[in-house]
């Protein structure tokens, strides 16, 4: 469940994020992941997903959350979640 102070956030910031910075953002929002997963789940290349979530940690709007095992790699990644 998304919390109301999330979806707020997400209302303020949206008209100044790019299409993919919104399409990784939107997912993050629904369930945190790490940037291969972010990826399987949007359909965008890796190389697309890394740097959308470094631009989205710069405006303070992604966290990492924890070093988990990736649900596709299953390797030690970092898992993202919004702030």
């Amino acid at each position: 469940m998304i919390q109301q102070t999330s979806l707020l956030a997400y209302e303020s910031i949206v008209l100044e994020l790019g299409q993919r910075q919104t399409m990784v953002y939107r997912q993050l929002m629904k369930c945190p992941a790490t940037n291969l997963e972010l990826s399987r789940i949007t359909g965008l290349p890796i190389n697309s997903i890394t740097p959308r979530v470094h631009e989205l940690r710069k405006r303070g709007l992604v966290k990492r959350s924890k070093i988990r095992n990736c649900g596709v790699s299953g390797r030690k990644a970092i898992e993202w979640s919004v702030m």
